[in-house]
């Protein structure tokens, strides 16, 4: 299994910041990662997600399912491809009230027969969450 894990601190309130992450519809606007959502962040619910990888060239699309949603705390989604053996992928959003805001951890536990090859695939993703993180931040602190 490999994980990456990436943090940014929000100056806005929890639920601003939990309400920008579950409008999957308004994701187009401002999400330079994950650039369409549909679904609803509901647990059992699977979302549709247009996603582009920073330096591929190619879209892909993902249809996780939301496993846990905990409001203005948790938010989870699993989803795999061709199945659990070969790929799995585990995402979460952990929001934590500070002082002054928000610290958003964004993270993914991968698992499966190709994760000792995806080298390079893990390493885009990471730098994903940290355009998202930066964008989420922008968006997040303009509506407070």
């Amino acid at each position: 299994m490999r994980s990456i894990e990436t943090f940014v601190n929000i100056d806005a309130p929890l639920e601003t910041v939990w309400d920008v992450i579950v409008d999957f519809d308004r994701y187009g606007e401002w999400n330079p990662f994950i650039l369409e959502a549909r679904g609803k962040a509901e647990a059992g619910q699977q979302l549709w997600l247009r996603m582009q990888r920073p330096k591929k060239p190619r879209e892909e699309v993902h249809t996780p399912t939301v496993t846990v949603v905990e409001k203005n705390r948790h938010l989870q989604w699993s989803g795999v491809i061709r199945n659990a053996t070969v790929f799995r992928a585990r995402h979460e959003f952990l929001l934590e009230e500070t002082d002054s805001g928000v610290r958003l951890r964004q993270r993914e536990d991968f698992g499966g027969l190709t994760i000792p090859f995806a080298g390079g695939m893990i390493w885009r993703i990471e730098e994903g969450f940290l355009l998202m993180n930066a964008a989420l931040k922008v968006r997040a602190e303009a509506l407070r």
